[in-house]
């Protein structure tokens, strides 16, 4: 390359280095936030708030309590005087009545928002977006270090449910050579608009499955197909994510238990129509007890039998 155009060059890089620095210079725009208060209470939504609050209903679908109670906190070192904080709401669904402001306490460093509901369906869920005014919280405060804190803002839903009961669910009769040892867990039973009921997040699966099932005049558990899958040859309902048999379709569970790495690879359970000693698929919800028994798979321990005694 000759010098003429070696001069070019630099030239025009030196040009579009100029005017890019310039450009940079003329959209540089940022301010900064504005500083909080000295005096700001820095309240929040609480961070335990689940992201589906549930209200309890009956068998005859009447509410035990038809309003939630929203926790909120404030800064423990700013809490002498009593404070009335505004509350926006940005989306409420129609049957949702949400106050405008909660009230703190002199001292106190917790408050309370009573949310209640009126018209509702069954297993419908409402939803809610809220946000603290800006002049009360602070929005630079950081609480992914502590166990208490939150965040200015909350969309949640809510959701009514008629609940049956909250069952003792008992780990048994294992079979292997090396057997798992679980412990006895809970899950609620819910009982739906259909007749129909439903145990949530099954056996701990942790990936969204439940278990629908309905119970006939015989006590026989059914299983309804939203999930699972049953194999009428083999009198067997595989909990599966599909209605399916294939090894893809499986769901771990994770039962809780002495040892947290021995959970369930895939589980199935033998059906009232199993000619097999080893069949136990039943709801006896007058004398609040049942029983399930099938066969599974461990990640660290053996494969066999295995039954869960129900009662509440």
């Amino acid at each position: 390359m000759n010098k003429i155009a070696k001069h070019t060059l630099y030239w025009i890089i030196g040009i579009l280095f100029v005017s890019l620095f310039q450009a940079c210079e003329k959209e540089d725009t940022w301010e900064p936030g504005p500083q909080t208060e000295p005096n700001n209470p820095g309240v929040y939504f609480d961070r335990n708030i689940p992201r589906i609050v549930e209200l309890d209903a009956d068998a005859n679908k009447q509410l035990v309590q038809d309003y939630v109670l929203i926790t909120l906190g404030r800064d423990k070192l700013k809490t002498s005087q009593a404070i009335q904080v505004p509350i926006k709401v940005k989306y409420a669904d129609s049957n949702l009545t949400v106050p405008t402001t909660v009230n703190f306490e002199a001292g106190s460093a917790t408050a309370e928002l009573k949310v209640q509901i009126g018209e509702f369906e069954l297993a419908t869920p409402y939803s809610l977006s809220i946000e603290i005014d800006g002049r009360y919280t602070n929005t630079y405060a950081s609480y992914s270090t502590t166990n208490e804190g939150g965040a200015s803002n909350l969309d949640i839903k809510l959701e009514v449910v008629s609940v049956l009961c909250d069952a003792t669910f008992t780990p048994t009769d294992y079979s292997g050579s090396s057997t798992p040892k679980f412990i006895p867990f809970k899950q609620k039973i819910y009982l739906n608009s259909d007749g129909s009921y439903t145990i949530k997040n099954f056996l701990f699966n942790n990936a969204g499955y439940n278990f629908d099932f309905e119970v006939d005049n015989n006590n026989n558990i059914i299983p309804l197909l939203s999930t699972g899958y049953h194999s009428a040859d083999e009198q067997r309902w595989y909990f599966y994510s599909a209605n399916a048999d294939a090894s893809a379709n499986r769901i771990p569970c994770y039962i809780p238990g002495s040892n947290p790495a021995d959970n369930v690879t895939y589980i199935y359970f033998y059906t009232w129509d199993n000619p097999s000693s080893y069949t136990a698929f039943w709801l006896n919800i007058a004398e609040k007890k049942g029983r399930m028994m099938g066969y599974s798979r461990y990640t660290v321990s053996s494969s066999g039998r295995i039954a869960f005694n129900i009662s509440w």
